[in-house]
């Protein structure tokens, strides 16, 4: 379990530099910033990390890799950057899906703020009795919402 607890930390850094996000597809701005969180989280419970990254604005994408390298990982790819991470913690993949995947997760858009290619969500999440509530800055890139930084994560109730 610390191993686990070791992975989550890891990737929170990393994604806190990126924040998790992403988006595209048919449908509304809001209904792809909304179908974006299923997204990173799916991938992430599946292990696709090329999938995960792909949510992630390049720049980003780009804070990952420089994070991974910062902590001694040999990496040149967001999706490298945290397959590394993953080896390097000893979590397995079981435990990944467990990790973003479980069932009894609750996750829930608050707010959505659009401005232009700039737009701020509000999310809740809630596992094992504690709730977080998150800001994330997005941005419009290749006319899909990406994850560009957390603005804010605290812990409620």
């Amino acid at each position: 379990m610390r191993a686990l607890s070791r992975l989550i930390a890891g990737l929170l850094i990393c994604l806190a530099l990126a924040a998790c996000g992403g988006g595209g597809g048919a449908g509304s701005d809001r209904q792809q910033i909304t179908n974006l969180f299923n997204g990173i989280y799916t991938s992430m419970a599946r292990g696709d990390f090329a999938g995960a990254c792909g949510y992630l604005s390049q720049r980003q994408q780009g804070n990952v890799v420089a994070g991974a390298r910062r902590v001694g990982l040999n990496a040149t790819s967001c999706s490298g950057a945290l397959t590394s991470l993953l080896k390097v913690t000893g979590v397995s993949r079981a435990q990944l899906a467990q990790a973003f995947g479980a069932a009894g997760i609750q996750r829930k858009v608050d707010s959505i703020s659009i401005h232009g290619n700039q737009a701020t969500v509000t999310f809740t999440e809630t596992s094992r009795g504690q709730t977080y509530v998150e800001t994330d800055a997005l941005v419009r890139q290749g006319g899909r919402w990406r994850a560009d930084r957390i603005l804010k994560r605290s812990q409620s109730g």
